[in-house]
């Protein structure tokens, strides 16, 4: 094996690899995402020469990904998930960088919300562009129904998160405007107070 023939052929999957990534962490820090993505990598990178028909170099890596996922839920570090009420979890949300996510941020707060094999199978399919087929091998599913099944239902919970998130949005922003509206009229208020008080002093004065 050469790491110019691994480098080629990882390339042009890169950057939807990264995306599907990112996604999958939905909810994580960003260094947590870093060591999904570092960890697939790395076992692409060591078991290239296992891959025999680099045809499949894509669906091959997307699977190492998904898995590097999986392992990385089940391992301690993962307890330390943000809430998306907190200051840290909205942070978190900066490892979406690309204006894909940067225009989606409900999306990506609903993909937090659902588990780690609808999400996996809705982004192998509307991300990576993998078949129903496909997606059955890399979730190592026995039959391709279980994945349609999942992927209607995971469309359904995104829809009804998404329609929570963008209900609570409206909530926020009407809060934060009222507040501010009652601001400025205590500065109003304020305003008005100080002037009548200086008005009578000089009407005092003369």
């Amino acid at each position: 094996m050469s790491e110019s023939e691994f480098t080629d052929l990882l390339k042009p999957h890169y950057n939807d690899a990264v995306n599907y990534c990112r996604a999958l962490c939905s909810g994580a820090s960003k260094s947590e995402a870093e060591d999904v993505m570092q960890q697939a990598l790395l076992k692409a990178y060591e078991n290239f020469d296992s891959l025999r028909d680099k045809t499949s170099f894509k669906s091959w890596f997307f699977q190492i990904i998904t898995r590097s996922f999986y392992n990385s839920v089940r391992k301690p570090f993962w307890s330390r998930f943000v809430s998306l009420d907190s200051e840290d979890g909205k942070a978190a949300f900066k490892v979406f960088e690309d204006d894909f996510f940067e225009d989606n941020q409900i999306l990506i707060a609903a993909l937090s919300k659902i588990s780690k094999q609808e999400r996996a199978a809705i982004l192998l399919f509307e991300i990576g562009g993998f078949s129903i087929e496909e997606i059955t091998t890399i979730q190592s599913e026995k039959s391709e129904s279980t994945i349609k099944s999942r992927l209607s239902r995971t469309r359904k919970k995104l829809k009804e998160f998404m329609v929570m998130l963008e209900e609570e949005d409206v909530r926020t922003q009407h809060v934060a405007s009222r507040q501010r509206f009652l601001k400025s009229q205590r500065s109003t208020k304020d305003l008005y107070h100080e002037t009548t008080k200086v008005i009578k002093e000089i009407k005092s004065i003369g």
